[in-house]
């Protein structure tokens, strides 16, 4: 039986102060790795991080997928998914409780510096598509490929398993211990 790694991203972030999280499993169950990096609030660079973290560590070669929790990160850092897959040849799947109102989106972004960049990266992840409980985007997979990843790294739900432990790590990371759903 082929044995599926996934990574998974997730940040928690308060005042100037953001983390983001790696996790590295093995199929939906055995946690085999954590990779953790800083990032800007409100800045550019997640899209680097990623990249460097994954690019450098062990597991790089194993992965099959990249999971992340949103397209955003510590606040309005936007991860652009097309990059991600082209630097590091894996598929990458957006993962999104809700179906993102990207009226209100955009409408927020405005507070921010570097309208224009962000909307095009958001805009440029592709198509939002219903995959069960959850909502997703992707880049380097087809979308029944997309939902079989998901159905792989999930133990309960539609949540992967790497995504729920980062969450968890970078939650307890900033605040002392892990907050809000995992």
């Amino acid at each position: 039986m082929k044995r599926y790694r996934f990574v998974g991203f997730d940040d928690s972030f308060r005042n100037d102060r953001a983390s983001i999280v790696g996790a590295v499993t093995e199929g939906s169950s055995y946690l085999e790795g954590v990779l953790v990096d800083s990032i800007a609030v409100d800045g550019f660079d997640v899209t680097d991080r990623i990249i460097s973290m994954l690019g450098r560590s062990k597991f790089r070669e194993l992965v099959h997928c990249i999971f992340l929790s949103g397209i955003t990160f510590g606040g309005f850092n936007v991860a652009d998914i097309e990059v991600i897959h082209e630097q590091l040849n894996i598929p990458v799947v957006v993962v999104m409780r809700r179906r993102p109102n990207f009226d209100d989106i955009y409408s927020a972004l405005k507070n921010v510096d570097g309208f224009e960049t962000r909307k095009n990266m958001i805009e440029k992840a592709g198509p939002v598509f219903d995959a069960g409980d959850v909502f997703i985007q992707f880049k380097g997979c087809g979308l029944e490929e997309a939902r079989e990843y998901l159905r792989l790294a999930s133990l309960k739900g539609n949540i992967p398993e790497c995504l729920r432990i980062a969450h968890m790590i970078a939650s307890a990371i900033i605040h002392g211990e892990n907050r809000g759903r995992a």
